[in-house]
């Protein structure tokens, strides 16, 4: 078994590892720099960077629909959802480039490829059989989406935020899982982009907003946009052969079915 001392190892070259390597390096140049998958951040790869670049074709639409206004004419405004994703992909791999760019820069010695697990506090197990000792071990791993037991029978059919921007077509329809600001703000970029969008929340939740006034016209503007259920609980979901089919209870105990594309 190989082994290595360092005085600072970190695991995950995201934001925060890339940070934390970058102030390491102030102080020492013995250090561990581990990464299993691809290098790159979570807001440049599936987060904030390929999201805004959704919205901003939704937000286009969206003004494109409501010009009259402006005394605008636009009689029609028809998506063309593989040109949507292309450019999205296009511009996230852009912007992705240039943060593996700066992990290129990085010192070659100080990287490892691989993942790492504790032995104790001080030891990693990397999977290529590297054993790493480090004075100091920093955690910048992110997180990854939790997939409810309830929803594991959509099958090929269930996907989580960061699936959303590999797709080659933009689907006729989804549900989406959540109120938070991540399934809101897919949601009604998805919904402005001409995709029917139904959409469930577990209580009254829009977003984490928790002024009780404010959360209720967020609810009613949403609603206006698209099919948002508040107090609903998801009771089954299957893959089909054309889709997905998902059986949720509203309040009252009114049970629904509803056969989306994802």
């Amino acid at each position: 078994m190989l082994k290595r001392k360092v005085d600072v190892a970190i695991i995950g070259t995201g934001t925060a590892g890339m940070g934390a390597y970058r102030e390491a390096r102030k102080h020492t140049d013995s250090i561990a720099l581990i990464e299993g998958s691809h290098y790159g951040t979570t807001c440049a790869r599936v987060g904030c960077m390929p999201s805004k670049l959704l919205i901003a074709a939704a937000e286009a639409a969206h003004g494109a629909k409501h010009a009259s206004v402006f005394g605008l004419n636009v009689p029609t405004v028809e998506t063309d959802g593989a040109s949507v994703m292309d450019r999205v992909r296009r511009e996230r791999d852009r912007f992705v480039g240039f943060v593996v760019e700066d992990v290129d820069d990085f010192d070659d010695s100080h990287k490892v490829r691989g993942y790492a697990r504790f032995l104790d506090a001080h030891r990693l197990q990397i999977d290529n059989g590297l054993e790493i000792t480090a004075d100091r071990i920093v955690i910048a791993t992110g997180s990854r989406p939790f997939i409810p037991e309830v929803l594991e029978g959509a099958g090929n059919r269930l996907l989580v935020n960061d699936d959303v921007f590999e797709l080659e077509h933009l689907p006729s329809s989804v549900l989406v899982v959540g109120t938070g600001v991540i399934g809101l703000e897919l949601g009604q970029a998805l919904s402005r982009l001409n995709v029917k969008v139904t959409m469930l929340s577990r209580n009254e939740s829009i977003g984490g907003i928790a002024d009780s006034e404010i959360r209720k016209i967020a609810a009613d503007t949403f609603q206006s946009e698209f099919d948002l259920v508040l107090h609903a609980e998801v009771l089954a979901a299957k893959e089909t052969l054309n889709g997905v089919q998902v059986t949720y209870r509203k309040s009252g105990g009114i049970v629904h079915t509803v056969v989306v594309d994802y």
